[in-house]
């Protein structure tokens, strides 16, 4: 086996490159090579690019070390390919994915412990060709993104701030989107809505527990849809949403479905934003597909 790391260096708060080179080169017989990524998508196209050009007989392990941006351009490049692990080193400003690893988060920050785990087979999201390894995001969701990236951009504007007032521009702004919804080719819905979620795993935009039943291995996705609520609703709601306990509450039962499928079809009568694991997009028709067992991933050692 070869192991490869993409390193990030734009990843969190600090360039990392230096740390991470100074972990590994203490590690006793333990041969690797780094690379450290140029721009956004860099990534992706760099873990293709070298496995179509090696040996296809040699398992190649590739470590995203940054966030869930990273993560989301390893898997991709990785995506389709037999001979590849896809390993996390989470220093990234988010790192939501790791998240489903309750009882393993911590070890994520541990190259040792990452270097000596175990790749387990687990589910990616196909979405008109671009694999997304935790959620899909649209709606009121996606526009919270969409304004959170060029938040992120300003002075002082970083992590969870970034969130809450993308999400305070959006209510004030973009709230309930015309959608449908077709679920395993029959019409779920068809009208405004505030946001709907394609989940692989449970966890997104630094803590939000949108699909809190949803498994990276049990070969479904879980939709969560929101039907239309007013301004004055979903500052309420998104406060239950956060905790994950929106499933249970009555008051948002009404506006709810959440159910477990294999396809999502989404339609609108114009552009609208969404996210693959934080990367945002603007289309008005996308096709959205769970692909069982698609890629393994290395949980690490406790």
């Amino acid at each position: 086996m070869k192991h490869i790391f993409v390193i990030n260096p734009k990843a969190g708060k600090d360039d990392k490159v230096d740390e991470i080179t100074k972990a590994l080169k203490e590690i006793d017989n333990f041969e690797y090579e780094i690379y450290v990524t140029k721009s956004k998508g860099d990534a992706r196209n760099f873990v293709k690019e070298y496995l179509e050009s090696h040996d296809a007989n040699i398992v190649y392990r590739f470590y995203a070390c940054g966030g869930d941006g990273t993560l989301h351009d390893v898997v991709n490049g990785a995506y389709g390919f037999k001979n590849v692990e896809v390993a996390c080193y989470a220093c990234g400003s988010g790192n939501d994915f790791v998240k489903n690893f309750k009882d393993r988060v911590t070890s994520f920050n541990d190259l040792r412990k990452i270097i000596y785990g175990t790749p387990k087979d687990i589910d990616l999201i196909d979405v008109d060709g671009d694999a997304c390894i935790n959620i899909l995001n649209c709606g009121f969701d996606g526009e919270v993104t969409f304004c959170m990236h060029k938040l992120r951009k300003l002075p002082l504007i970083k992590g969870p701030l970034a969130y809450n007032l993308a999400a305070v521009s959006s209510l004030l702004f973009k709230m309930n989107s015309q959608m449908k919804v077709t679920v395993d080719d029959e019409i779920l819905f068809e009208g405004k809505s505030l946001l709907a979620v394609c989940a692989n795993g449970y966890c997104y935009g630094g803590g939000f527990y949108c699909a809190p039943e949803a498994k990276i291995n049990d070969g479904l996705m879980d939709l969560c849809f929101i039907k239309k609520v007013s301004r004055f609703k979903a500052a309420g709601f998104m406060k239950v949403y956060k905790t994950g306990k929106h499933l249970e509450d009555p008051k948002i039962k009404p506006l709810l479905i959440y159910k477990k499928c294999n396809k999502i079809v989404i339609d609108s009568n114009k552009p609208i934003a969404y996210a693959i694991d934080g990367e945002i997009f603007r289309k008005s028709h996308y096709e959205v597909k769970i692909v069982p067992k698609a890629i393994k991933f290395v949980v690490p050692t406790i």
